[in-house]
């Protein structure tokens, strides 16, 4: 599982605010989703798309200025599907204020091959109690959403 982990780092520009001068919403999914690609990407070995981001919590409003830091994780996968938790921090090295987790997301992404067909992805082996735990989680989300 610490192989199929994906991160990425911005830093919030004016080009990327809302009204109120804060992280567009749409900006901000676009890092969660690049950031589980990546996650998806090590993890499959091959081509993989968002098939689902079946659900987002947006906790604390992201200042322009801020450094954001999405962190996607593969914590269950299928046949050829994989859930991908996504964790937002953001910081303000420049006032002193601490990383926080202000977001997480929840992403399925599905291997493709040559031809855009599903594709099987490797087995997940969770090796450490915190990843045993997580892979648990997710079992457990993918089964409340199938009924």
């Amino acid at each position: 599982m610490s192989y199929s982990r994906g991160e990425i780092t911005t830093l919030v520009m004016p080009n990327m605010q809302n009204v109120l001068g804060d992280l567009f919403g749409g900006n901000l999914m676009a890092l969660v989703d690049q950031a589980a690609a990546v996650a998806a990407l090590r993890h499959a070995g091959s081509r993989a798309v968002t098939a689902s981001i079946d659900r987002v919590d947006f906790r604390e409003r992201i200042p322009v200025g801020a450094l954001v830091t999405c962190i996607g994780t593969v914590d269950y996968v299928g046949n050829s599907s994989m859930d991908i938790t996504v964790e937002v921090y953001s910081e303000q090295p420049a006032t002193g204020e601490p990383r926080r987790n202000t977001h997480t997301a929840h992403v399925v992404f599905v291997a493709i091959d040559d031809h855009g067909k599903p594709k099987r992805v490797p087995r997940l082996i969770a090796e450490t109690d915190e990843e045993k735990a997580r892979m648990e989680r997710a079992r457990l989300h993918r089964e409340s959403i199938k009924r």
